[in-house]
């Protein structure tokens, strides 16, 4: 389906032009419409170097969607956009430049195809956070530059979190360490382990550096981890310096074995926030849930949330509503505020 627009949309140009080739860096405002239902959308595109794009698209009506694009590609005069590449549930924009419009189509999951046309509004404004990179060196490890996220407010220091990433959650990871550095929590970006990290030395030392950070409140500093990562988290938990709390999703503890893993943030009187989603099928909820409380222990501000209904990215999926009209997907508060609310209260 894409195919056929994106050539008739690039045949547009007048015979023997020739593409510009400079990425259509700015900020792009339009819409886009599914079933006679539009909505509104805000895509920010930006050369960070030579031929290399980062994308946000951001969705004014529905506060919370936003997102960085985990690929984004321009080959004069097409652009092709990726939320999450691999994942089912994900948003990819294929999209023709024509002068200062992009025109194209918006895929959302496996069934939503969104035709839009956004016009370049100027460019691109601050994001709300400084994007930096933190040093960090382990014994007998490769330096790694690990990119950090400092909220762009005036408070002295802030709670912070070390967001342990895999391949395929890293897309997740990197949306919502800019949910929280736009809403005051410094957010480290750690990628998927390597061969050599098995005994999450580098969480820890990466946990370090960044309790050392100006910005920072050395007494509130955790770590994140989803699905199999989670484990990795519990492993760093129990070696100095220790967190002071941790966020884990989707953790698979439905067995004996798989809780017993988790139980060092009970040893270590960690409070812990663990959330599931109730339509993400890559983990049993329910069972695991109910072991995961017990291994935690009962201390205070430790929580285990099942939240129905939600996709694994903690999404209302989108539907037709009784009245025929097309509702697009919404971020759950009960998640992305909660998340907030219980970092800022450590």
């Amino acid at each position: 389906m894409l195919a056929p627009l994106l050539s008739a949309c690039s045949g547009n140009s007048g015979a023997g032009e020739v593409p510009n080739a400079a990425p259509p860096t700015g900020h792009y405002e339009g819409a886009i419409s599914y079933q006679g239902s539009e909505l509104r959308t805000a895509l920010d595109l930006r050369e960070v170097r030579p031929g290399q794009l980062t994308a946000t698209l951001s969705f004014p009506q529905v506060p919370g969607l936003e997102f960085e694009a985990a690929t984004a590609s321009y080959k004069a005069p097409q652009l092709r956009l990726e939320e999450a590449p691999g994942q089912s549930d994900g948003i990819v924009v294929q999209a023709v430049r024509e002068g200062d419009f992009l025109r194209g189509v918006l895929g959302w999951g496996d069934s939503v195809r969104a035709d839009f046309v956004w016009v370049r509004r100027g460019e691109v404004p601050a994001p709300g956070f400084r994007d930096t990179t933190l040093t960090v060196t382990v014994s007998g490890q490769p330096t790694q530059r690990l990119r950090l996220l400092l909220p762009d407010d005036t408070l002295p220091h802030h709670p912070a979190l070390v967001l342990l990433a895999s391949a395929t959650d890293a897309p997740a990871a990197a949306r919502r360490a800019t949910h929280l550095a736009r809403r005051g929590v410094v957010a480290l970006l750690l990628p998927a382990a390597s061969a050599t990290d098995s005994a999450a030395t580098l969480p820890v030392a990466a946990l370090a550096a960044l309790r050392r950070q100006a910005a920072v409140d050395s007494g509130r500093v955790g770590y994140w981890g989803r699905g199999a990562t989670a484990r990795r988290v519990a492993a760093a938990a129990g070696q100095q310096p220790r967190p002071n709390f941790a966020v884990l999703e989707a953790v698979a503890a439905a067995t004996r074995a798989e809780a017993a893993a988790y139980q060092v943030f009970n040893q270590q009187r960690i409070p812990v926030l663990a959330y599931y989603a109730g339509l993400d099928t890559t983990v049993q909820a329910a069972a695991s849930a109910k072991r995961l409380r017990p291994a935690l222990g009962y201390r205070r501000g430790t929580q285990v949330q099942i939240v129905a209904g939600l996709t694994a990215d903690f999404r209302r999926p989108g539907r037709t509503g009784a009245d025929g009209q097309w509702q697009w997907p919404q971020p759950a508060p009960e998640y992305w505020n909660g998340l907030v609310e219980w970092l800022k209260g450590r």
